[in-house]
């Protein structure tokens, strides 16, 4: 599995994400007929995996997954929405892609004026989470130059062992080759995330259950690297030492709640090693099954820390973070999929503040390294941000240089951004053809 450098196809890349948790009503109610916005308006076979799921949360993250799939290619293949269909690769991987039209007439990019060949993308979901990144490619991005399985084909187990998915299972990229790859992980999701992790031994068991994901080294580094302290407790006169041991030299706070926080940190760095290596595999195609996870290492991990941004809901009680950290773990403790507010902002603000919610560009996490085979990994960007308190999403790319500003797009404030789309005022519009993206 090659890491060998490939010439990289300049292009934008586009970074697109819906927000589900105000859609779905509270509390949750399996038997709710929560109408689900533009289903209607999608293929039947995208329709029918939408409803196959039972409860709302689920639901909504179907359809909202399937939106942003058919506005990135609405938009960046300028065709009709109605002619939107999104193929996959056969089980177990079930890789989406598109398959280019017959009678597909390529939009030009760039001053030079040449005709983009296909589109690659990726898409996530956590908790009520969805994001998509994507962009145009010089060719078709298909499992093979000529075959692939088509929405509600009905193939049969024989074709599906001729179809050569090399391109999407190795880290082997062929010419005019990309790959993208995102992962949305949360640190507070209901049922899942640990919520009385307050001793550095059970820490250390929990690791240990992810012993077939993560090497030996990378679990090591998990429990016992140092964390970086975060600024505004430097300045309270905070120290901690590389072994983890915390004293207060400012007001005597217990060292038992000051050990919880630090076992806080490093669980959030644990997500952080988790979405990146998701964000790589989900990059090569091959997802959890594959059998070189181990091989695939993640060093000098840093988790971005939870962005600044002014929260009305949150002024006068405990971050679901803080909370945490008590050494007394709480019995109902809210879970991410319950906290989220966006919807009561003015659409005026409602991007300005979303944007307050994400790192910076500027300050996202590139200086982890990767090892493949023990070798360094040169040929892949990858990337680490936080998105409000409880979201961290990682994207690893390859085959591609995102264009510098203003040579494709007009618009550079969305540079390196991730963008929120609203479905009523931003998707409805192209779903019924009231938009302008094809002009």
């Amino acid at each position: 599995m090659s890491t060998q450098s490939q010439p990289r196809y300049a292009t934008v890349i586009d970074r697109y994400y819906i927000d589900t948790r105000p859609l779905v009503p509270i509390p949750s109610n399996t038997k709710s007929t929560q109408p689900l916005p533009l289903l209607s308006t999608l293929q039947y076979s995208d329709q029918e995996a939408v409803t196959r799921f039972i409860r709302p949360a689920d639901r909504f993250m179907s359809l909202a997954s399937a939106l942003l799939k058919y506005t990135f290619i609405h938009r960046r293949a300028k065709i009709p929405w109605s002619r939107v269909q999104v193929s996959r690769t056969p089980h177990p991987h079930r890789r989406p892609y598109w398959t280019p039209l017959e009678d597909w007439k390529a939009p030009v990019e760039g001053d030079s004026g040449s005709r983009i060949g296909g589109l690659e993308f990726n898409v996530s979901h956590q908790a009520g989470l969805i994001a998509i990144v994507g962009c145009s490619t010089p060719t078709a991005q298909l499992p093979t130059p000529h075959t692939h399985v088509a929405p509600g084909s009905s193939a049969s187990s024989d074709s599906y062992e001729q179809l050569d998915l090399t391109g999407h299972r190795t880290p082997t990229l062929t010419p005019n080759e990309v790959r993208l790859g995102v992962d949305i992980a949360c640190t507070n999701e209901d049922k899942r995330t640990p919520q009385d992790m307050t001793t550095q031994e059970k820490f250390d068991e929990w690791v240990d259950i992810f012993a077939e994901m993560f090497s030996d080294r990378e679990r090591w580094n998990m429990r016992h690297a140092p964390i970086p302290v975060p600024v505004v407790e430097r300045e309270e006169g905070e120290c901690w030492d590389s072994e983890g041991s915390s004293v207060d030299t400012a007001n005597g706070t217990p060292l038992q709640d000051r050990d919880a926080r630090l076992i806080n940190l490093k669980l959030r760095r644990f997500y952080a090693y988790w979405s990146l290596k998701e964000a790589y595999i989900k990059m090569v195609g091959e997802g959890l099954l594959a059998d070189w996870l181990r091989e695939l290492e993640f060093l000098n991990v840093v988790a971005p820390p939870e962005p600044a941004h002014h929260h009305p809901s949150r002024d006068h009680t405990p971050t679901h973070s803080s909370a945490r950290t008590s050494s007394v773990a709480p019995k109902h403790l809210p879970n991410v999929q319950a906290n989220n507010n966006a919807h009561l902002y003015p659409p005026e603000l409602r991007h300005q503040n979303e944007a307050r919610k994400w790192t910076p560009p500027d300050k996202a996490e590139r200086g982890m390294t990767a090892l493949l085979h023990g070798k360094k990994v040169e040929d892949v960007d990858i990337e680490l941000v936080a998105y409000d308190e409880d979201f961290m999403v990682s994207t690893a790319m390859r085959g591609v240089e995102e264009q510098e500003p203003g040579s494709i797009a007009d618009d550079t404030s969305q540079w390196k951004r991730w963008l929120r789309l609203d479905i009523e005022e931003d998707i409805k519009p192209c779903a019924e053809g009231r938009c302008s993206c094809l002009a």
